[in-house]
């Protein structure tokens, strides 16, 4: 069984980290280390599993941490007595993304919400005879799924604040 969940936790951060490379426009060690802190959660990563689990270079691995810091992405803390440094995604950086979520959904539903309108104003204008109206339900149903998609990550903002 921990073999089996051993494959899936690789499987999952090479595919999470594909996913990130293309997305978050990240190198592809970086997006695999956040990939990595995604799927240990709050215990954190030490720079010496990076090593291990993502068979890469200490001067690697230590030149993506430092960039991925630097850009906020990833922080670390220190346990008492002990010299290691456990990476992992803070609160913050999860906040910043649901925010580029939502403006990037805003944006989204207020062009289609002018699409929508122009449309609606062009079917009015058009006379019984002329053909083709616009098809208004396709956009009525998209922008009811941005508003309920952006609704939905001001909810898990609070959730994430408050954890």
């Amino acid at each position: 069984m921990k073999l089996k969940l051993e494959q899936d936790r690789m499987r999952l951060i090479e595919r999470l980290g594909v996913h990130l490379e293309e997305k978050e426009q990240l190198a592809p060690l970086a997006a695999r280390i956040i990939s990595t802190l995604i799927l240990t959660g709050k215990k954190g990563v030490s720079f010496g599993e990076l090593v291990q689990n993502l068979s890469a270079s200490k001067s690697t691995i230590s030149t993506h941490l430092a960039t991925l810091q630097a850009i906020k992405r990833i922080a670390y803390y220190t346990k008492p007595g002990d010299r290691k440094k456990y990476f992992i995604i803070p609160p913050e950086a999860k906040l910043r993304w649901i925010d580029e979520m939502i403006d990037k959904w805003t944006c989204e539903r207020n062009i289609h919400q002018e699409i929508f309108e122009y449309k609606k104003q062009c079917n009015r204008n058009l006379s019984c005879s002329e053909d083709p109206k616009f098809e208004l339900e396709i956009h009525k149903e998209y922008l009811k799924i941005l508003s309920l998609a952006c609704a939905t990550m001001v909810d898990l903002r609070e959730k994430v604040k408050t954890a």
